[in-house]
């Protein structure tokens, strides 16, 4: 099996970077939405990558009919692991969320860190997910 790693795609000089969230992926495997829809209007010239957390969140909610298509997408990516730093991080962001009286969930606490450190723009239908990096969202404006 061939997995890219972040490590492994070089940030070049001003290249963007963007972070696709779960139901994204999701939306395409279930041919709800083709990732394309998603990308279209997106700069080609882009590294285009997932969290670990985000490749645990899609393979645990694939069905056996998904499988090759699933790993086929999720091999195609840059992921970005779930570093010391982006831990850190996390649980920075799920304290200060917490102490103002929201409840987020860890993982896409997990997500919105590697977002911030890897200064990607995240793409999801779920932007209520992420208020702490509202400015650092992409929405798809088709339905999902």
């Amino acid at each position: 099996m061939c997995v890219r790693f972040a490590a492994a795609v070089p940030r070049a000089g001003n290249m963007l970077t963007y972070l696709i969230d779960s139901d994204i992926l999701i939306n395409h495997l279930r041919r709800r939405v083709p990732l394309r829809a998603y990308l279209g209007d997106l700069k080609s010239v882009a590294r285009y990558g997932c969290s670990t957390i985000v490749v645990a969140e899609v393979y645990s909610g694939m069905r056996p009919s998904e499988e090759t298509a699933t790993r086929q997408l999720i091999e195609g990516l840059a992921h970005f692991p779930v570093t010391t730093p982006v831990a850190e991080k996390a649980a920075e962001l799920r304290r200060r969320l917490g102490k103002a009286g929201n409840t987020i969930a860890l993982d896409d606490c997990l997500i919105a860190a590697t977002a911030l450190l890897e200064k990607a723009t995240l793409i999801t239908g779920n932007g209520k997910h992420y208020p702490m990096i509202t400015d650092k969202i992409t929405q798809p404006v088709y339905p999902l």
